[in-house]
Formats: C-alpha cells, structure tokens, sequence
C-alpha cells in the first residue's frame, strides 16, 4: 500500500518520492488508540487546535486499512497540510482488497479541500468525501492531541 501510495503522490507532483522526506515519521495506531482519539476529541478531552499548532512537519499515520500521509510542505498557499489518504476497501481477504487514492490540502480549521482522487465519475463522490470526513475524525484528533 506504501509503494502505491508513493507512486499516487508522484503523479500529482506533489514531490517526487515520499522517501526525501527522510524525517517523516511512521504511527500506526491499533484501532483502540484511534478510536481513544476519536473519542477524546467528542467528549471534549482533548480540545480541537488549529492545524498551525501541530508541531509535527510530516507523518505517515496508519489505522485499520487506512494511511495517511501527511505534509506541511503545501502547494497550496491557504493550506497548512497537504494529506495523501489511501484507503482499503473493507474486505477481510488482502488479496481482494483494492484502494483509492486521494489527495487533499488543509486549512487552518481542517477544512478539507480536494486536489487529486483515483475513482471515477460523481458516483464515487459521495464515498470519497464519507472516506476523507471518516479519517479526518482520526487526523484531527491525532494532531490535536499532539499539539498540547
């Protein structure tokens, strides 16, 4: 999934390969820590900050059969955060299992907005924007968290 990933960023132009950034850092959470942030951000635990208070500059951030890549390097002059969502279809067999790409920048307030996606036609576009919402409920969380 890293291989693809890389190679959907590269396509964008985003940046020729995500192994310059030799300085990201790679968090894979269990799907009990995901959802802790998730919870800790409803219940108002951890408090929503602004994306410009994250201190951290880039990230590999996997949950279930999500990745995102996560960039403050932006092409985007409104944007604080590039991200790179791969996202796994929900079959149990990894064989069957096929992904979509996307990528999206963020404002401040973690507004997304979309640059670059796989799928195909306005049919995917209600499940695109259901998968960046679902996984920006984990990335704010995360990067809130992390800014205290």
């Amino acid at each position: 999934m890293l291989k693809e990933l890389n190679e959907f960023i590269t396509e964008c132009g985003a940046c020729n390969d995500i192994s310059q950034y030799d300085d990201t850092k790679y968090i894979q959470l269990p799907e009990e820590h995901r959802q802790q942030f998730v919870d800790a951000m409803s219940n108002g635990e951890v408090p929503l900050r602004k994306a410009s208070e994250c201190p951290a500059k880039r990230l590999l951030l996997h949950f279930a059969n999500t990745v995102l890549f996560v960039n403050n390097d932006t092409q985007d002059s409104d944007a604080i955060y590039d991200v790179y969502l791969a996202q796994g279809s929900d079959s149990s067999d990894d064989s069957d299992m096929s992904y979509t790409y996307t990528a999206f920048s963020l404002d401040n307030d973690y507004q997304p907005k979309l640059i670059s996606h796989t799928g195909n036609g306005k049919a995917d576009e209600k499940r695109l924007w259901e998968e960046i919402h679902a996984a920006m409920l984990t990335l704010r969380g995360f990067m809130s968290a992390i800014s205290e």
